[in-house]
């Protein structure tokens, strides 16, 4: 578990589970030659290492071998559920990074890293930076300090991640014009897992496309391997990512496809390298006290340097992408659909864009409209609570956009207001973003989306915590923009480099695009042990 997870990190948080399962894969038998120990009982050594002791001939032991819990086992789990789930493990960690620059397959392992735009913004409020200089402060680390050999940004990923979206979404838009039941966004790990243990049901609703982190982290392992003639497998791929539970997702089984090398070796949060800092600080410094060099050499110059030899669109990979912090994904699906309907005629100017507001500022809706008319729509839904009240809405017997439950009193005190609003005859017309309704959900786990993930550096105590997420929020929209809407004809060049790649790299489209998903059984035995749990 790691030293800085604390419940200061469990942001909206619902409740924990009460039992963690490890299931028993295989059990060791004993040598056929070996003697049968009969009755045993377990003692600890003088070192407190467990063992196991025949009762018949006490001269007859055998050391225990502690449990190893994984990120696999984790996600077979029916336990915790929380809006982050926390769960660290030692593959996972800045001190399993640190062990592995340091080990004797260092000098025969090539370092890569990943670092996403919520990550640098982050790093840059808390140092008191601009973008492009901890862009800088970064490469510096990695590059200069650390051994790295390559450090992309992920919006290459991002961007094919948001092209495959919205495209599968028109697609299906030109079968049916009125969706049955709105597809949901899947690029958010905390969420997956809620839909996975908890609602099922919402499963076949979920895009199977996945997110910029496994994206990018298949084609950075494939693009550095060839590049620098090894096999994958010596290829290690550091991602610095906003959240925690994006160590989950780089180890979900069904990525790897039947390949043993996984996409993403070691995730990272911007509060654990922080972390990592202040322990190293002997040894690595992000802001060292004499100036590097690197400050002075022009961004763009940084980033082509730091890049594979193959890897392209380099100063894309390090843009933003309008629309939310959490990637857009909703806003991408209305104006790609727009570009969709305007060369097939329709007249730009007619186009507009309604925006809805919900109950509450984590919830929001986008109608494109042309001529007046609705013609698609998309929902931003943040927080576990907003996205309770969907899958409500949502599961299978509900009318469409009908909770399943209904208080009695609220219905009382709508009832009351109702009267008292009719009784001055004052207009009710404003409408109210439901989400259950629309195309498209992008839907974040954390409250204000990903630029307010788990993993982000908190504020000071004396800092207000909005005003700080704001300030996060001011330097995140400071990333250089590319808006795929406004450059079609880009669109059209990512997607013919994706193709050539998984030509040349006998990779299929759905080993770099596609996810999907498991339903996670409750445990059932009545003997498992419940334990109380504490964050």
């Amino acid at each position: 578990m790691s030293a800085i997870l604390s419940a200061d990190d469990l942001n909206d948080f619902i409740s924990p589970g009460v039992a963690c399962i490890k299931p028993v894969d295989e059990i060791q038998k004993p040598r056929k030659d070996a003697a049968e120990p009969g009755e045993v009982e377990i003692q600890m050594d003088d070192q407190g290492n467990p063992l196991e002791i025949s009762r018949i001939d006490e001269k007859q032991t055998s050391t225990l071998a502690p449990a190893q819990i994984s990120l696999a086992d984790c996600l077979a789990c029916s336990g915790c559920i929380t809006s982050a789930e926390e769960v660290l493990v030692a593959q996972h960690s800045h001190q399993e990074l640190i062990k592995a620059l340091q080990s004797k397959e260092a000098k025969d392992t090539i370092f890569v890293a990943s670092i996403s735009q919520q990550s640098r913004a982050s790093l840059a409020t808390a140092y008191d930076l601009s973008i492009e200089d901890i862009d800088r402060m970064l490469v510096n680390l990695f590059v200069n300090q650390m051994g790295f050999k390559y450090v992309v940004g992920t919006s290459l990923g991002r961007k094919l991640s948001l092209i495959t979206e919205s495209k599968s979404l028109i697609q299906r838009k030109q079968r049916e014009k009125n969706f049955a039941n709105p597809i949901l966004s899947s690029v958010c790990p905390g969420w997956v897992l809620y839909a996975e243990k908890t609602h099922p049901y919402v499963l076949p609703m979920m895009s199977t496309v996945k997110s910029s982190q496994q994206i990018t982290g298949c084609l950075l392992k494939n693009l550095t391997a060839y590049s620098c003639n090894v096999p994958k497998q010596r290829v290690y791929h550091l991602s610095l990512m906003p959240c925690f539970d994006k160590k989950l997702e780089s180890a979900r089984p069904e990525l790897l496809s039947g390949d043993s090398v996984p996409d993403v070796d070691c995730v990272l949060t911007a509060k654990e390298l922080v972390t990592l800092l202040e322990e190293s600080q002997n040894q690595y410094q992000l802001t060292p006290k004499i100036k590097p060099l690197i400050m002075n050499q022009p961004i763009e110059d940084v980033y082509n340097a730091v890049a594979p030899p193959n890897w392209p669109f380099v100063q894309y990979s390090w843009s933003n992408d309008p629309g939310s912090s959490s990637g857009g994904y909703a806003y991408t699906y209305l104006r790609i659909y727009q570009d969709e309907l305007i060369s097939k005629g329709y007249n730009p100017q007619d186009f507009s864009m309604k925006i809805v507001q919900g109950k509450n500022s984590d919830i929001w809706e986008m109608r494109l409209c042309y001529q007046g008319e609705t013609l698609a729509s998309s929902c931003i839904v943040n927080g576990f609570r907003n996205i309770q009240n969907l899958v409500r809405k949502i599961k299978p017997g509900n009318a469409r956009g009908v909770a399943s439950k209904v208080n009695p009193l609220a219905g009382r005190r709508r009832a009351r207001v109702k009267e008292k609003t009719d009784a001055s005859k004052v207009s009710t017309t404003e409408e109210i973003a439901d989400a259950s309704k629309v195309d498209y959900v992008e839907i974040m786990a954390c409250p204000q989306g990903c630029i307010n993930g788990g993993g982000q550096i908190q504020a000071a105590p004396n800092v207000n915590e909005k005003d700080w997420i704001n300030e996060v929020l001011m330097k995140y929209n400071t990333v250089p923009m590319f808006d795929l809407s406004l450059q079609p004809e880009d669109i059209v060049k990512f997607i013919e480099w994706s193709t050539d790649f998984e030509r040349q790299f006998s990779i299929s489209n759905e080993r770099l695009m596609k996810t999907h998903f498991n339903k996670v059984e409750k445990p059932t035995d009545p003997t498992a042990i419940l334990v109380g749990s504490k964050w």
